[in-house]
């Protein structure tokens, strides 16, 4: 049955302040088609997420109210910009990508929030957004018709922008109460779970003994599949051989069916070496007995021999091409160079053996300094979402009609995870079935052993009361430069600070039930901890608010070692010098920034601003556009020197530019960030995020 839509209303958005009608407008719509006061919220809450989306990345959008028609009417909400699009949307809805504005939180809420969702965009043709949510069972009939919503539109007035701030106001406070009721609730259970304190102890010891049993288990484990791999190496080599003389005619001519099974007991023969030789090497891994063994090489030897392994796996009549992209000028690498070429081999053994037609392509590229990263894609069948953790599992096999054709031993993938952590490295998968698959392998361009990997001082304190969690964390941690200190309390927090300075805090708004701003306010203050980088965990919109103002990083999920470690480093980045160069409003932008990884320097003009990027070499340059024609002016006075025409600049707008003055200020290479009428901490937080972003031109 094809569903109806009705237009209730559109407006066009250009502005913070459309954005906060659209917000209205939204809870004016659902209230008058009977939602109840959380769906209402809830409402205008995505309408005003996905509309402030269009302002800040297209500079303007539209957005309409329609009535959905069906056996389940619906309010849907459209909203449709011109703007540059979102390139990388399957990681947005995903919920893998967060920029440091905070790109794809709003999208996700509104996902969760609606009963409905769709967006659909694309580089350079925009972005419009659908969504919308049921009416009530309850909703009156008159509901449905347009003319009666129009009529209550006309009838009452939107209230003033004020009285939609206060209403959040009103909103949060019933969450807060909320929250402190179930505070009260934990605290309950709290008492109730240190009743069982003393059992747990004896549990303790009892799991101690079993560990102890399984530590023993596995080395037996590990000894058998040594012994047992030694063992079966030379019958399997004797059958290759056996089989290869024979089919090479020394024993006399062979029928049809002969040769056939003398091949299937050849091939047969070599995939169980295979599997044998992976089964040692997962062994020898387990026991703590393989080595690692650094040699400096360039890397276009090790592209050149696996280029010589590979070429043999295909023939001339094959639909799959092995296409090789050539390396970087790098400096040689020190490493193990047989562990690289095992790990990358597997790559592409597995590439071609589940490409059907297409190519398979292997390079090498260098994401950041020190690292290196090998990778191969592939035009295959692709790996679902939810099967690129297993494949990784020993003797694992995805199910699928081409899989059957091509079994492996389970074991290749799960070893080459291995070897990369031993060479201080990670691999990554990315994949959607069908679009083939691409398996990256950074490592660093110098090998350093484990013991020397963790200098002193590189402490990840997590005010964290999730032992799952936590668990997770420190498995992830190992082998990394970090090592985790968990504090379950404020009080245990507190006594950790006091023991050493961390490299980084992750915390979350709320600590055994009770909220960590004054641990936060707390840290701030004291200046042996004021400069120690804050990394928020929030998962919802109200608790992203609650730590906006003392995090210097917010994430909403840290559930993979690749997450993780990425936070870690955008956290605990070098600390960033930026000049402002303001005339008439210097003492608020200077609060904008306020930091403690932003060092701010100050010029009056474009002249002295020149002289000061010359001599202090910032990182980035924020002009202000109070005065009329002073950001256009000092931008043409960096863009002339050649020393500064390289510096990424942003420009302050709290007030409309003439578009004549935009223009001029996009053509010279600014970036124009709106702060017009934005409330004073989201200008803040969008302006210190557009400063991180920056790039230079010749980064």
């Amino acid at each position: 049955m094809k569903k109806t839509l009705l237009p209730f209303t559109t407006m066009e958005i250009a502005t913070e302040r459309d954005v906060v009608t659209a917000r209205q407008r939204a809870r004016h719509l659902a209230g008058i088609l009977g939602f109840g006061a959380q769906d209402q919220s809830r409402i205008a809450t995505a309408t005003s997420e996905i509309c402030r989306n269009a302002v800040r990345y297209a500079g303007r959008g539209r957005c309409e109210f329609l009535l959905e028609e069906g056996a389940r009417a619906s309010l849907v909400v459209r909203t449709a910009d011109q703007g540059p699009g979102i390139k990388n949307l399957e990681e947005v809805l995903a919920g893998r990508y967060q920029s440091a504005t905070g790109m794809g939180l709003g999208i996700i809420g509104t996902k969760r929030l609606m009963d409905r969702f769709l967006i659909e965009s694309a580089p350079g043709r925009g972005t419009q957004v659908v969504f919308g949510k049921e009416l009530p069972e309850s909703a009156p009939l008159s509901a449905r018709s347009p003319a009666y919503i129009s009529e209550q539109l006309a009838r009452t007035p939107l209230p003033a922008v004020e009285e939609e701030v206060r209403q959040d106001d009103r909103e949060l406070l019933r969450a807060i109460g909320e929250l402190r009721n179930r505070n009260q609730e934990l605290e309950q259970i709290h008492g109730e779970l240190e009743e069982t304190n003393r059992g747990v102890v004896a549990l303790y010891a009892e799991l101690d003994q079993r560990a102890e049993s399984l530590r023993k288990a596995t080395d037996l484990k590990s000894r058998f599949l040594s012994n047992m791999s030694h063992e079966f190496r030379t019958p399997l080599n004797c059958i290759q051989s056996l089989a290869r003389i024979v089919l090479d005619g020394s024993e006399g001519p062979l029928n049809d069916g002969q040769r056939k099974a003398l091949q299937l007991i050849r091939k047969s023969a070599v995939d169980l070496t295979e599997m044998v030789n992976d089964l040692l090497d997962l062994a020898k891994i387990e026991a703590g007995k393989i080595a690692v063994r650094p040699v400096e090489f360039e890397l276009a030897h090790l592209i050149g021999s696996l280029r010589g392994v590979l070429r043999p796996l295909l023939n001339d009549s094959s639909p799959v091409q092995l296409l090789f992209d050539a390396p970087p000028e790098l400096p040689p690498l020190h490493t193990d160079e047989g562990k690289v070429t095992q790990i990358v081999r597997n790559f592409a053994s597995n590439a071609l053996k589940f490409t059907e037609r297409g190519e398979v392509r292997i390079g090498v590229r260098q994401d950041e300094p020190g690292t290196v990263t090998f990778y191969v894609s592939d035009t295959g069948i692709g790996i679902a979402p939810e099967d690129q953790d297993r494949i990784f599992e020993e003797f694992t096999q995805i199910e699928g009609a081409h899989q059957r054709k091509v079994k492996g031993t389970g074991l290749g993938l799960p070893l080459s995870r291995k070897l990369a952590e031993l060479l201080g490295g990670s691999i990554r998968v990315e994949s959607a079935l069908g679009d083939g698959s691409t398996f990256s392998l950074r490592i660093p361009m110098r090998y350093v052993p484990a013991e020397a990997a963790a200098p002193s001082g590189e402490i990840v304190l997590a005010a964290i009361d999730e032992t799952a969690l936590l668990v997770q964390w420190e498995r992830f941690l190992e082998g990394s430069r970090y090592r985790l200190v968990p504090a379950a309390t404020l009080e245990e927090a507190r006594a950790a600070l006091a023991r050493g300075r961390p490299a980084v805090l992750i915390t979350a708004p709320f600590l055994g039930g009770l909220t960590t701003r004054p641990l936060l306010t707390e840290l701030r203050k004291d200046p042996a901890t004021r400069d120690v980088p804050v990394l928020g965990l929030a998962r919802a919109p109200h608790e992203e608010r609650l730590l906006a103002l003392v995090a210097d990083l917010i994430v909403e999920r840290l559930d993979g070692r690749h997450e993780l470690l990425e936070a870690l480093a955008r956290a605990i980045s070098p600390p960033r010098r930026v000049l402002l160069i303001a005339q008439e409003a210097r003492d608020e932008l200077r609060a904008q920034l306020a930091e403690p990884r932003l060092e701010l320097l100050e010029a009056r003009d474009g002249t002295e601003g020149v002289r000061r990027a010359r001599e202090e070499r910032p990182r980035t340059v924020v002009l202000d556009a109070s005065a009329p024609g002073f950001a256009e002016e000092a931008l043409g006075l960096l863009r002339e020197d050649p020393e500064t025409r390289g510096l990424p600049v942003l420009v302050r707008a709290a007030r409309p530019l003439d578009p004549e003055e935009e223009r001029n200020l996009h053509a010279g290479g600014a970036r124009v960030v709106s702060v017009l009428e934005m409330l004073r901490e989201d200008a803040a937080r969008v302006l210190r995020a557009a400063v991180w972003e920056a790039v230079p031109a010749n980064a």
